[in-house]
């Protein structure tokens, strides 16, 4: 076994190390996809964001979010494949024919790999001794794990993205058109009615938020319909709670307490959108979002329960998830 046999052996080695811990992380771990997930997704979104800019394309984004999820499955598998690929195929001999005991040739070592990370292993060709067979043993109990883990990661992600659409069209209701429900805002009973209903909304979507560490590829479920979006969902009914915690009319405003729960929420929403935006909170879609109040905000006093300049800084993160999830033309509107 010469020095070049066992680089590539390593190689193949760390290749599967790092497609099962990158796995691991991105279907068991809350906070955020695994290195090689992220990359290869963000990369992708990215590069589809820049030919939206130039031109819509919705529809292409709305296939996006299903392909990039199966895409980020058969790239897991793919890499396992060439892992145990390069391990099988570095020593003449690991793999023989069964019937003929012949070495297998490398198309037929590749041929072998598939069929055994696959856990179908035919049997016409076979690992020959210790530690091969060891390998081959590993290698139907690798992609047996990575074929459940995929499988269970798509089942899913489904259901989430469903709740996510779910959510905006909620919020949607009463928050689709802000600068128009806060000119009704001058009762305590349409006050009220308001508060409590966004309320109760937005702490659910930022509760829905936290599952983007679960499941980062739900970010990349694009709504084809500006009523099905949560990003931009999110922001409006935020843009018309600070209004009223900060309504002009002081008998109008919510209770102190209320007000600080509000500032609490939407500070957890942010703080969830930095798992899955690129850059978080220095990248270039973030650098897009200048985060200025919209006019039917600005006249409010910058003295009362919600600091202006607190809900401006978050305002910016909700406008950075709106351009991040394609829809840079409705904030602010």
């Amino acid at each position: 076994m010469t020095i070049v046999d066992i680089l590539v052996a390593l190689f193949g080695l760390l290749l599967i190390l790092f497609t099962l811990f990158d796995a691991l992380v991105t279907i068991l771990g809350l906070q955020g996809g695994g290195p090689g997930t992220t990359f290869v997704t963000q990369k992708i979104w990215s590069v589809l964001l820049m030919l939206h800019r130039r031109k819509p394309q919705h529809r292409l984004l709305t296939v996006c979010g299903p392909a990039l999820m199966v895409l980020v499955v058969l790239l897991w598998y793919a890499m396992l494949y060439l892992g145990w690929f390069l391990v099988f195929n570095s020593v003449s001999g690991a793999v023989v024919n069964d019937s003929t005991t012949t070495f297998a040739s490398d198309l037929q070592t590749l041929y072998f790999t598939g069929v055994t990370i696959s856990g179908l292993g035919y049997g016409d060709f076979t690992a020959r001794g210790f530690p091969w067979t060891l390998y081959a043993t590993l290698a139907v109990s690798t992609g047996t794990l990575l074929t459940s883990l995929g499988l269970s990661y798509i089942i899913a992600v489904v259901p989430v993205a469903l709740e996510r659409k779910q959510i905006a069209l909620k919020l949607n209701t009463l928050a689709a058109k802000p600068n128009e429900l806060i000119r009704q805002l001058n009762s305590k009973e349409n006050v009220d009615y308001v508060w409590q209903y966004l309320f109760s909304i937005q702490s659910d979507g930022t509760d829905f938020s936290s599952k983007y560490g679960a499941y980062p590829v739900v970010t990349y479920f694009h709504a084809l319909r500006v009523n099905s979006v949560f990003s931009l969902a999110y922001l409006n009914s935020a843009d018309i709670l600070f209004y009223i915690a900060n309504h002009p009319d002081p008998s109008l405003r919510p209770a102190a307490p209320a007000v600080e729960a509000l500032r609490n929420i939407i500070s957890a929403h942010t703080d969830n959108l930095q798992h899955v935006i690129e850059g978080g909170k220095s990248g270039v879609y973030a650098e897009t979002a200048n985060g200025a109040l919209p006019e039917y905000l600005e006249s409010l006093s910058q003295n009362q329960g919600y600091s202006r300049q607190l809900y401006t800084a978050q305002r910016r993160q909700l406008m950075t998830a709106c351009i991040y999830d394609g829809w840079w033309d409705k904030p602010g509107r």
